[in-house]
């Protein structure tokens, strides 16, 4: 019975998280600035920096440190907030899933979370970005 519970929960946690990344991706950059249909390749290119972001946060934030070692700064605060997001999104899906009690609130956090990091590669995709910053 307690297994068929937390099955349930789980089940029902991990579709309102990919009900909420298929929205994000595909109807969220219609309220974005500047209001016009995106292509199939802004929709691949977010999803890919959206996949590079949750592997490659490792990677970044050490980086980040060496900068701040090497240079006695870090680069780019915006960036760094960008970064990590998707750490505590990892530690918040865990703690979701695995805690004893419902916490309502954290999977709010979590989803808005979510729609935040889509909201800034939406952002820098229908925008244009810049790789040469520094």
């Amino acid at each position: 019975m307690i297994k068929a519970t937390l099955y349930s929960k789980t089940k029902s946690i991990i579709i309102g998280l990919i009900v909420n990344f298929l929205l994000s991706w595909t109807i969220l950059p219609l309220a974005i600035p500047p209001f016009h249909i995106y292509t199939f390749r802004e929709l691949m290119e977010v999803l890919l920096w959206q996949g590079m972001g949750a592997v490659g946060w490792p990677f970044a934030i050490l980086g980040g440190f060496a900068s701040l070692i090497l240079q006695g700064k870090v680069s780019d605060l915006a960036a760094l907030i960008l970064v990590l997001i998707y750490p505590t999104m990892l530690f918040l899906l865990i703690y979701i899933l695995f805690a004893k009690r419902s916490k309502q609130w954290v999977l709010i956090v979590l989803h808005m979370l979510i729609a935040f990091s889509f909201v800034v590669i939406w952002y820098q995709v229908l925008n244009g970005y810049d790789f040469m910053i520094g």
